[in-house]
């Protein structure tokens, strides 16, 4: 080999070299890029990979999100990672101005984001069916409407695609738990017979009382009726058949506290036959550990309170006194409408 044939072929590797170190600059400066600025989407962003999707589906969705500068961004990006990266099935939050490295990152894990649902305390299980139902994030029918006072009022979270039968089986399964532990750790001398009982007293104590204080009252004018054979005449009981929820309580007439039905405290003696609603803790709590008292009566106070009493005269004088404030109420007259000038 001469020596112009070997400078020749130096020459020619010196360029190679110095042209695939080019190439692998410019390939890592692309990439790095690509890879790390940030993205071009000013808000948050719900990115919903369902199962099954593919590359091709996942880019599309990413570049109709605005999420991705350029759709050939992602196809790129994936064949750098290799088998490194794995998109899961899952609802993800993309944070705003996130870049590609991010959002493969948080594809790959598959942490899903968890959203929330709230059921508040008092409502029944048809209500809370309901709820569910009307929830689009969820899927699939539940086998069976919840017996009442079965659910317990919490905040629940769960991921895009959870069936709605799973989410009333935590409902459920809370419900049993809590109920058991505030059951082995009940007051003594309590008038129940199974926890069952104090349940049905927890979700007449929920719709009766709005404060802490007032739960604790309620439960003991209960208790004490309960044990002088007293009627418990609570005028939630007397509805529990015109469901759903009765918010607020609609008047109740001669004929409703007359009208028999399992519920109606004013006609039967002893808890009803079921819980009329779905109690929170407090109120499960306030049915298991009443404070001590002589009260017998409890009435509205006409601003969102009860008066408490211990004979019938001291309670039909705070029905008269909450009747005057109803009708002073009624007789306040309404402002009208400014006119224009």
């Amino acid at each position: 080999m001469t020596a112009t044939t070997v400078r020749s072929h130096t020459r020619s590797a010196v360029v190679l070299t110095l042209f695939l170190a080019a190439i692998l600059a410019g390939g890592l400066y692309w990439y790095k890029h690509v890879m790390h600025v940030a993205g071009p989407h000013q808000d948050d962003a719900m990115l919903w990979v369902e199962p099954g999707d593919g590359h091709a589906v996942i880019r599309h969705k990413l570049d109709r999100l605005g999420v991705i500068h350029q759709i050939y961004h992602y196809d790129a990006a994936r064949l750098v990672a290799r088998d490194q990266f794995v998109p899961k099935a899952g609802e993800y939050l993309v944070p705003a101005r996130a870049s590609l490295s991010q959002i493969m990152a948080i594809i790959d894990q598959g942490y899903s984001y968890q959203r929330r649902l709230t059921v508040v305390e008092g409502v029944r299980s048809a209500d809370v069916i309901t709820q569910l139902a009307a929830n689009p994030f969820l899927r699939d029918d539940v086998a069976a409407m919840p017996d009442e006072g079965d659910l317990l009022p919490d905040t629940y979270f769960y991921t895009r695609g959870t069936a709605r039968q799973a989410v009333v089986d935590r409902m459920q399964q809370a419900r049993q738990i809590s109920l058991a532990e505030a059951w082995i750790d009940r007051a003594p001398g309590l008038p129940y017979k199974t926890p069952q009982d104090a349940l049905i007293m927890a979700s007449i104590i929920e719709k009766e009382a709005a404060t802490t204080t007032d739960r604790g009252l309620v439960a003991a004018v209960l208790i004490n009726r309960l044990k002088r054979s007293m009627r418990l005449q609570s005028d939630p009981t007397v509805l529990y058949e015109n469901a759903p929820t009765p918010d607020p309580l609609p008047v109740i007439t001669k004929q409703d506290l007359q009208t028999r039905t399992p519920w109606n405290t004013y006609v039967i003696t002893g808890l009803p036959a079921t819980p009329i609603c779905n109690p929170s803790l407090e109120s499960l709590n306030a049915a298991l550990h009443p404070p001590q008292s002589d009260f017998l009566y409890f009435v509205s106070d006409g601003d969102g309170g009860l008066r408490f009493a211990k004979t019938l005269d001291e309670h039909n004088r705070n029905v008269r006194s909450y009747r005057k404030h109803r009708d002073r109420s009624k007789a306040v007259p309404k402002s009208k409408p400014k006119q224009d000038r």
